[in-house]
């Protein structure tokens, strides 16, 4: 095995790429890849729900709530709740009205990228009687990992939820305590078939 003196080793040294003109700077040499990085990490920031980008549910339930709601939740509601680190578990994302007006917001599971919960919110009469927006109905995963909770379950994990991550009010309801969530007693096995 051949050594080499101090003098001989090759000291690592920094090659500066040069350009043809001097038009190419680094920021043109890079624009498009921050152009495209800055499109990519808007969309994963956003809230916005797109249809087929998440695991669809294995057994979708789907309940009546008829929950009124305040113009301040519903506000809440439609600015979602993206997750910035794994810290965050939950994304609540928000799927554009249909022609009634009608929003989805789809609260997901953010690491398994697994819908677990779907408020379908009905807006505000425009007849302005005085009505409220309403949480028309709930989904919710009818198979977490071979259990099963029933409506009243699934709205309480959805009302928890929404409280902590977007500071929702929901005042027709009772306060939650976080122990409420994932309560074994609420879920029933399935039967493995």
């Amino acid at each position: 095995m051949a050594s080499q003196s101090n003098a001989e080793r090759n000291e690592p040294t920094t090659v500066v790429p040069t350009t043809d003109s001097d038009s190419d700077t680094t920021e043109e040499m890079y624009s498009d890849v921050s152009e495209v990085d800055e499109e990519e990490m808007k969309k994963w920031l956003s809230t916005e729900y797109e249809r087929g980008s998440k695991k669809p549910m294995k057994e979708p339930l789907t309940a009546p709530w008829d929950l009124p709601i305040s113009d301040t939740d519903v506000e809440k509601l439609k600015v979602g709740f993206k997750s910035q680190s794994m810290d965050d578990k939950w994304d609540m994302l928000i799927e554009d009205p249909d022609e009634n007006g009608n929003i989805s917001i789809h609260i997901i599971r953010n690491w398994l990228q697994e819908e677990c919960y779907i408020l379908h919110i009905v807006p505000k009469p425009s007849d302005d009687d005085g009505g409220s927006a309403k949480i028309q109905s709930i989904t919710w995963e009818g198979n977490k990992s071979g259990l099963q909770c029933d409506a009243e379950q699934a709205k309480k994990e959805a009302v928890i939820l929404t409280r902590g991550h977007l500071n929702c009010e929901f005042e027709a309801l009772p306060h939650y305590p976080s122990s409420m969530f994932w309560d074994p007693k609420a879920y029933k096995k399935l039967d493995s078939e």
